[in-house]
């Protein structure tokens, strides 16, 4: 008798081991277009990408930056993004009016001692508190967007009345030579725009302004459609993993988050150099849906709350 199994012995035993290694290996899902804003609020993305570490959960996802995040829900609703990153105001203004969305996982936030946003004057402006911007003209880079809500939160939690405010909207790029051409009275602005400001007295910081607002301040998340997230359970789950484990490599070891940015922020090394190094809470709790409610309310920007066990993943 032969010391061989049959032909067909055989192939029941390669059928069975194939069938094995394909289930021991993620399968690559369909492909899932990100959406992002260049910000390093987004790093714990951008190092799940550079990493490999979207692959090895099995997800195929294409980084897309998008000009403007406050055109992301809409993309979501239409397919085009299956997952992108609006600011908190864009994610519960779009749920207040109707677009049922999901927050996956965190990205960055803003703490005590962050300073790298900020309000700047001309160096030999009046204004010196929040009490002096009122009467006056104030650039922003997006109106109701974050760095403009958050400075109306400042302003009326330090004496001043944000209503008083004439506000304007002008690009990051631009928003420095329309201060120095008195256009307006102050800037709302981020590095690197903050630091070449100060560095060529062109302006002076009155207030680091998100980083004196009591408590940590989300700046960051990563947003899908309810529907997205019902037809593809495995991949939101792996999405979310994914972002789980590039928030404590970026812990663990902050060069990554550098090496990430240089490659999905169209901003050259030396002025990222000038960047904050971020930090990252990728678990979103239900106290910073409710801080954001509370901000957005008190600025007739919600008609109501939004429901936090509704909003965040599960």
């Amino acid at each position: 008798m032969s010391r061989f199994p049959p032909r067909r012995a055989w192939q029941r035993l390669l059928l069975a081991l194939l069938i094995g290694a394909a289930s021991a290996a993620p399968a690559l899902a369909q492909k899932i277009v990100y959406g992002y804003s260049g910000a390093a609020v987004f790093g714990n993305a951008f190092v799940a990408a550079n990493e490999g570490i979207f692959k090895r959960n099995g997800l195929d996802v294409e980084m897309k930056l998008v000009p403007n995040s406050a055109t992301t829900p809409a993309a979501l609703m239409a397919g085009s993004l299956q997952i992108a990153t609006p600011t908190a105001p864009n994610t519960l203004q779009a749920v207040d009016s109707g677009i049922d969305l999901v927050v996956l996982a965190g990205g960055g936030y803003y703490t005590k001692g962050m300073e790298d946003i900020g309000v700047i004057v001309r160096p030999d402006g009046p204004i010196k508190t929040a009490k002096d911007f009122e009467g006056k003209r104030v650039s922003t880079p997006g109106l109701n967007a974050f760095l403009h809500v958050l400075f109306r939160k400042w302003m009326s939690e330090n004496g001043g009345d944000p209503k008083k405010v004439t506000y304007t909207e002008n690009a990051f790029a631009t928003s420095l030579d329309v201060l120095r051409s008195g256009q307006v009275d102050a800037v709302l602005t981020g590095s690197p725009y903050l630091g070449r400001a100060v560095e060529t007295k062109i302006g002076r910081v009155v207030s680091y302004y998100i980083s004196e607002l009591e408590g940590d301040t989300q700046s960051g998340w990563h947003v899908a459609t309810r529907k997205w997230v019902n037809e593809n359970p495995a991949q939101a789950a792996a999405f979310k993993k994914s972002i789980d484990e590039a928030t404590a490599l970026a812990a663990r070891d902050p060069s990554v988050v550098r090496k990430a940015m240089l490659v999905y922020i169209p901003v050259p090394p030396e002025v990222q150099a000038q960047f904050i190094d971020p930090k990252f809470k990728a678990v979103i709790t239900p106290e910073v849906v409710t801080k954001w409610n509370s901000i957005l309310m008190e600025q007739d920007m919600l008609k109501k709350p939004v429901d936090p066990a509704r909003l965040l993943y599960k």
